[in-house]
């Protein structure tokens, strides 16, 4: 979507100055006096300062943001925010906003991007530090989500501002346990208990359904289990994932699939699948990301109202940053509206739309909004559990690696141990040539 009454603005304008250069302001011949003042020209006033921000955005949140930039704009008659189309392909991954920024590109000021992302993108050199422009504008990082901000940090130094956070969270039919008695799962042990008491108990459901299928998500899915169990996947820059807790942590995974706790399907479902399956009053738990809780609240969703969510174990950050390209014409002017989009009164915003939630926590415990949207409580209390992917400038390599090789065990063509070890080596080759 592009805003393009600045352009017009623009071109009205110029096009004026350029028709009184060259027809109206031309001065009446007449004898030179030599004490006369050279001529000079007067321009009406000073063209307002044009930034450009790049990412992609669903339709929800764009519309949320027009009404931001509409309302910035209002309150800085000098800058006018332009929202421009993503390079091609941003949104799978870096590499098209990288490929610009090693070319100096200038036609973004402002980049939103998946945080995971931040190191790669900071390694090109086309990333400004914010530490600078956060102390001039007064701004309290101790407000965001701590993982958001450990997300966007890099060597001490801040590259990005959370605007919005994401998560994985468990999603549960909170009928269908009330029914029995039972409380919705805390731990991995405790979810295959249940599925198993309410099959017990003739219920003919799915059970456990969660993205599978060989692509960033089930990463997430893979961390989520590791980090749960107490294990990693880097430490201090040494690849640790070959370890007894990672080993215990993919076999309790793939015997989901094997037990039927999950459907075999579900090593190719994707967030879409997933969600239209628990949907349909199918599944007794989903792991999902936050968007989902609007999706099956809607008046027209067959389990409308008896959904109910918990914190996973351990959950996959998500969500977006702001960063600031290093070949910003108009940085100042650029780092205004980020600050403004981070708000108290634009975060806030964000919390009461169809959109992610903001990554400022401080919203989630105005009385107000909760008053208006009392899930805002188990949200918070979900996004309180996340934690950042590992940081490096390979991450998308490193992703491949344990999602591709995680794969082949939920499908069993290999087992635990083969995938374990063969993870480790490959990261190890990635990361320590």
């Amino acid at each position: 979507m592009l805003r393009s009454s600045v352009l017009l603005r623009t071109l009205v304008w110029l096009g004026l100055l350029t028709g009184c250069a060259l027809v109206a302001c031309q001065p009446i011949p007449r004898a030179p006096s030599p004490s006369a003042a050279p001529p000079t020209v007067t321009v009406p006033f000073e063209l307002p300062v044009t930034i450009a921000l790049s990412g992609s955005l669903d339709d929800p949140t764009l519309r949320v943001l027009d009404e931001q930039i509409a309302a910035f704009e209002t309150a800085n008659p000098d800058i006018r925010v332009e929202v421009v189309k993503p390079p091609k392909s941003v949104a799978t991954g870096p590499e098209a906003f990288v490929a610009e920024l090693q070319q100096g590109d200038t036609s973004r000021d402002i980049l939103l991007l998946n945080p995971a992302w931040l190191a790669r993108l900071a390694a090109t050199g086309g990333l400004r530090p914010l530490d600078e422009y956060i102390r001039a504008h007064d701004l309290d990082t101790r407000r965001f989500y701590p993982a958001s901000i450990q997300a966007n940090t890099l060597d001490s130094q801040i590259f990005a501002l959370p605007w919005t956070i994401d998560g994985g969270l468990w999603y549960y039919r909170r009928d269908l346990l009330e029914k029995y008695g039972y409380q919705p799962p805390s731990t991995w042990d405790d979810l295959p208990l249940l599925i198993r008491h309410l099959r017990a108990q003739g219920e003919q459901v799915e059970g456990y359904v969660w993205q599978g299928d060989s692509y960033e998500t089930l990463t997430c899915n893979v961390l989520e289990f590791i980090w749960a169990h107490g294990g990693e996947v880097i430490d201090q820059g040494n690849v640790v994932f070959d370890s007894p807790v990672t080993r215990t942590a993919l076999r309790q995974m793939a015997e989901l699939i094997a037990s039927g706790i999950s459907p075999a399907e579900v090593t190719t479902y994707r967030e879409a699948a997933t969600l239209a399956l628990f949907q349909s009053g199918e599944a007794v738990v989903m792991r999902n990301w936050s968007y989902a809780w609007d999706r099956l609240n809607r008046p027209d969703s067959p389990v409308t109202g008896r959904v109910g969510t918990v914190p996973l174990p351990a959950s996959c950050l998500g969500g977006s940053s702001l960063a600031l390209s290093a070949f910003s014409q108009h940085p100042e002017q650029a780092f205004r509206f980020m600050a403004f989009l981070v708000s108290y009164e634009s975060q806030a915003q964000l919390a009461l739309q169809e959109t992610q939630p903001p990554a400022l926590e401080s919203v989630y415990a105005d009385p107000t909004l909760l008053q208006t949207d009392p899930s805002l409580q188990a949200l918070h209390t979900a996004l309180s559990a996340t934690r950042p992917r590992p940081q490096t400038s390979l991450y998308p390599e490193l992703s491949a690696i344990i999602y591709t090789e995680v794969h082949k065990l939920l499908t069993q063509e290999q087992g635990v141990e083969t995938t374990v070890e063969t993870i480790q080596r490959r990261l190890s080759e990635l990361l320590q040539p």
